[in-house]
């Protein structure tokens, strides 16, 4: 698995996370992160689709949306979930 530059730069910008923690959490979140099917909230749903790239899947983990390569694992890009859709993935 590797995470390309873009997504490098991309968690420092938008996670508070340490190094170590930030290969971690991606190891994490393509193991145990929730896809879109897995998720009950559609507008979190239509969130997670217009985020995406083609040929990629997306997880949610952590109130975070990592996307990754579906052919070679390698993440892409990561971006935060908006504060709107905490509450309702919360329930």
């Amino acid at each position: 698995m590797k995470i390309s530059k873009h997504a490098k730069i991309r968690m420092k910008e938008r996670t508070s996370l340490n190094h170590k923690e930030r290969r971690i959490i991606f190891r994490l979140a393509l193991s145990k992160g929730k896809s879109i099917q897995d998720i009950k909230d559609e507008r979190i749903k239509r969130y997670m689709m217009s985020k995406r790239r083609y040929n990629s899947q997306s997880k949610l983990y952590k109130n975070y949306i990592f996307i990754y390569s579906r052919n070679s694992h390698q993440l892409y890009t990561i971006y935060k979930l908006p504060d709107e859709f905490l509450e309702s993935e919360m329930k």
